[in-house]
């Protein structure tokens, strides 16, 4: 084995401890009503789909390594495991890999969700494409933008519905004022910010 490909091996299997770490806290959680409940499975089944597929298109199909798509691949990641840390935090205890509405909910607009409504669906997808990039697995990175990028969307949009049907009009400010992934409203200068309003 080269040392690139245990580059990738020691990647993979930081990647994968993240993710038990995270649905660990996601099981601590305070449950709610839960909704789209075979979206989480999906979603766990597709990564697992994906992982395997990284594995094996990189061990089994040779191809020269590519370092810009490998560092590519590490940058998102980082920025992926940043977000998603960021939204743990901010959630405390309401943190869940489930779309949960509970009794109790309040609209979250602190921390990272002053910058982006959905700090979680963007860390997810960031790392569903930066996986295959570290391992220069082409094929799975089609899928994962193709296939896994799109349940994300669908269960996104279904959360949107849910919110406002939870919040209504509070929820609806918020979704005017804060962008659901990209946060480009907080890297403007406020000057033009200030112009877009008028």
């Amino acid at each position: 084995m080269t040392i690139f490909n245990w580059c990738v091996v020691c990647f993979l299997v930081l990647a994968l401890a993240e993710r038990v770490y995270e649905r660990r806290l996601s099981n601590r959680a305070v449950r709610g009503e839960n909704k789209m409940e075979w979206s989480y499975t999906l979603l766990h089944a597709s990564y697992s789909v994906l992982f395997l597929g990284v594995v094996l298109e990189h061990f089994l199909w040779k191809r020269p390594v590519c370092v810009g798509a490998t560092l590519a691949g590490l940058m998102l990641y980082g920025i992926a495991l940043v977000v998603r840390l960021s939204a743990i935090r901010a959630l405390g205890r309401y943190w869940s890999l489930h779309l949960e509405i509970r009794p109790d909910h309040q609209l979250m607009t602190e921390g990272i969700y002053r910058h982006v409504r959905h700090p979680a669906y963007l860390a997810i997808m960031l790392e569903v494409v930066s996986v295959p990039l570290v391992a220069n697995a082409y094929g799975m990175l089609i899928f994962a933008i193709g296939w896994y990028v799109t349940l994300i969307l669908l269960r996104w949009h279904r959360e949107e519905r849910e919110m406002i049907a939870k919040f209504g009009e509070q929820y609806i400010r918020y979704r005017e004022q804060v962008p659901a992934f990209v946060p480009w409203r907080s890297l403007l200068p406020a000057r033009t910010q200030r112009r877009e309003k008028s």
